[in-house]
């Protein structure tokens, strides 16, 4: 269990709003991390941006998304996380 709520779409600001309609946009879904953030506009901003650069092939171009998902997968499981 979180310590710090995640955010549905009815409770987020309207900036947050913003970011969760353009992730469900570009990744299909919202992810946690981004509900979590979006409680400081600012650090989900960062956030949004680090997951747009780590994840699209057009940007990165070296390993594809599932790759990637891959080893975001398993850093997680090695960290003892639970998503």
């Amino acid at each position: 269990m979180s310590l710090i709520p995640i955010l549905s779409d009815e409770a987020a600001s309207p900036e947050a709003r913003v970011m969760f309609r353009h992730s469900e946009r570009m990744f299909g879904r919202v992810a946690n991390a981004m509900r979590v953030a979006s409680h400081s506009p600012k650090l989900a901003q960062s956030i949004f941006g680090f997951i747009v650069a780590s994840l699209r092939e057009e940007i990165t171009g070296v390993l594809d998304v599932r790759t990637k998902t891959l080893v975001i997968l398993k850093t997680s499981t090695l960290n003892g996380c639970r998503y």
